[in-house]
């Protein structure tokens, strides 16, 4: 293997090798990731959409039983999302993304042959479990292929096909709700046909994704050689390297770790109410069913800009968790408006608030985590997996949370956002002080031990806030 660390001025001298590296990664892995996202974030919230054109009505549903089928799918999602990234790990990422793909599009598909409630509570549930792994293992194979330098803002462009699923699921599903059959109905098009779309771009997964660097055929052995060696010196390690039992325990044990993903947490609260209610909070706002679809894109469209404006924000903040606190207080506002009035375009203008600064947090919030906890592979998969977690728990509250006998105000589910919201902004303030802390800490070994920081990960590894 080529040596690329042979002194600092060559290390330097391979920055333009490393940005040509890592746009032909961009062409060959992230733009397919984000597509296929787009896709499972459609198949994920097409059930609020069908609520609106007849879903409840048609399979008798009342109270919260739409609530019940929201949640189930959280515990699904749940379900097995601690040992997804495990066992990617141990079967490849080309392996076992595109075949969760292919069967959370076919039990989408399913959803629009169901009959009743209790069947469609069943296919919340398996859609939960088929979708569970797929986001943290993209994150976790982007902490293989991308330098810590340009992760946060690739693992933001990947976050990107959050919003855009809201933007295109809304006009898409209504068009596919208004095909006219005779036995078929609106909601039923709208799972059965975003369904699948789904399967054949998730075949497309098993000759487009890699494991790791090491095994991309795409990739000449001199840019082999330039990742491993510059994610070495940078502290971090590749893909081909082994789990540690012993650092995955430590990474679970780190308050630090927990105290980030809660941040994130807090912020996916905001997402998934645009994911899943937008379209139901508009409705309750007097628009028809159909100007509540195609309105409940504006919302994600705003969070689409501010997630490509997420690293600016981080380079115009010079930290990750200022950037973050500032997503997160936009967020916050827009939830205090809708709190706070009924008047229809000040809560329209809170749904964009709360879409610009959900997106835009989730443009630097999963960056940060995984960037910040990259020291091993153990502590890259901990982390990718806990954020996916975390952000699945938000939505296991925010289906809980926004009741139907609580419409159109919404109190319960707006006032526990700004409560989260608040609590998110401290967890970054708190963030920021431990980071500086330990960053001291190892500043203070390296010193009283005499070393010189050379291309071993524990040595060069710094917190980055």
């Amino acid at each position: 293997m080529k040596e690329y660390l042979a002194d600092s001025a060559h290390f330097s001298s391979t920055d333009q090798k490393l940005d040509k590296y890592c746009r032909k990664i961009d062409t060959h892995i992230l733009i397919y990731a984000i597509v296929l996202c787009i896709l499972g974030q459609s198949d994920r919230g097409s059930i609020g959409v069908a609520k609106v054109v007849g879903l409840e009505k048609d399979l008798g549903m009342v109270k919260n039983d739409f609530n019940i089928a929201t949640t189930l799918f959280t515990v699904g999602y749940l379900s097995l999302e601690m040992f997804s990234n495990f066992l990617l790990k141990r079967l490849g990422a080309s392996v076992v993304l595109p075949t969760l793909g292919i069967l959370w599009g076919i039990v989408c598909a399913f959803q629009g042959v169901i009959k009743t409630k209790t069947q469609l509570y069943i296919m919340r549930l398996f859609l939960g479990m088929a979708e569970c792994g797929f986001t943290a293992g993209i994150l976790l194979i982007m902490s293989f292929f991308y330098p810590k330098s340009k992760l946060t803002t690739r693992v933001g462009f990947f976050y990107l096909s959050f919003p855009l699923a809201n933007v295109f699921s809304g006009p898409l599903a209504f068009a596919l709700s208004h095909i006219d059959h005779p036995t078929i109905k609106h909601w039923q098009w709208v799972f059965i046909l975003e369904g699948l779309i789904t399967v054949p771009v998730s075949a497309l997964g098993y000759y487009i994704l890699h494991d790791h660097p090491e095994k991309c055929s795409f990739l000449s052995q001199d840019e082999k050689s330039l990742i491993v060696a510059y994610k070495r010196r940078e502290g971090t390690l590749g893909g081909s390297e082994q789990l540690s039992m012993r650092d995955t325990k430590r990474a679970l044990m780190d308050w630090q770790l927990w105290c980030m993903t809660f941040a994130n947490f807090a912020v996916c609260t905001g997402s998934h109410t645009l994911s899943v209610f937008a379209p139901e909070v508009i409705n309750e706002l007097g628009f028809s069913p159909m100007h509540s679809q195609i309105m409940s894109a504006l919302p994600s469209l705003c969070g689409a800009v501010a997630i490509l404006l997420a690293g600016k924000t981080v380079k115009l903040c010079r930290s990750h968790w200022l950037a973050a606190c500032l997503a997160l207080g936009f967020s916050l506002l827009g939830s205090i408006l809708m709190l706070a009035t009924l008047n229809v375009p000040l809560r329209v203008f809170g749904l964009c608030l709360l879409g610009t600064g959900s997106f835009a947090g989730l443009g630097i919030l999963p960056g940060w985590v995984i960037t910040a906890n990259s020291q091993t592979v153990s502590s890259s998969t901990v982390a990718s997996t806990l954020t996916v977690f975390m952000g699945a728990t938000a939505s296991f509250v925010s289906a809980n949370v926004f009741l139907n006998w609580d419409a159109p105000r919404f109190v319960i589910g707006h006032t526990v956002n700004v409560a989260l919201l608040t609590l998110g902004i401290l967890a970054c303030i708190v963030t920021r002080i431990s980071m500086g802390f330990r960053n001291r800490q190892f500043d203070q070994q390296k010193r009283q031990m005499k070393i010189k920081i050379e291309i071993e990960s524990i040595k060069a590894f710094r917190f980055v806030y």
